[in-house]
């Protein structure tokens, strides 16, 4: 259990109570170069056309090109897990992906991968509500990525 400070902010049935981890998500940030003005919209017509070659990748659930307050762009990757995440990238359209890339800036990302080990509940879950709210028993919950939080 949580003690101190941290305990307010955790509902005591939320630990006793653990989500099994049946599956791991698996995330890439990859943060791009900056991106020249006059080369902008050509990188996001790109990215738009890189998610369409990636459609029907088996394991990928998400890709979203973020765009910061500052003009910097990172992408956001979302994968059922590590091995999903390797097989895309020895597959066929990434290499073209890359070429593509290449054209249009002249360095290239750094990216940083994770797994996911706590998210939060959003609709379609077990313990996800149309609001985004989690809600089993009315008790907020967290579970394990791709867990129930109550098996």
């Amino acid at each position: 259990m949580f003690k101190g400070h941290w305990a307010r902010y955790v509902p005591n049935d939320v630990m006793a109570t653990p989500c099994p981890m049946e599956a791991k998500m698996h995330i890439a940030i990859a943060r791009f170069p900056t991106v020249p003005a006059e080369r902008d919209q050509a990188f996001r017509d790109w990215f738009a056309w890189s998610n369409d070659q990636l459609r029907d990748t088996a394991g990928l659930k998400a890709r979203r090109l973020l765009r910061a307050l500052d003009g910097s762009y990172t992408a956001l990757v979302e994968h059922e897990n590590a091995d999903t995440f390797a097989a895309m990238h020895s597959a066929g359209p990434v290499s073209k992906i890359h070429e593509q890339l290449g054209e249009i800036l002249d360095e290239t990302a750094e990216a940083t991968k994770y797994d996911v080990v706590v998210d939060y509940p959003t609709s379609g879950g077990c313990c996800g509500g149309g609001s985004g709210a989690a809600s089993h028993e009315a008790a907020p919950q967290a579970r394990a990525s791709s867990g129930c939080c109550r098996s």
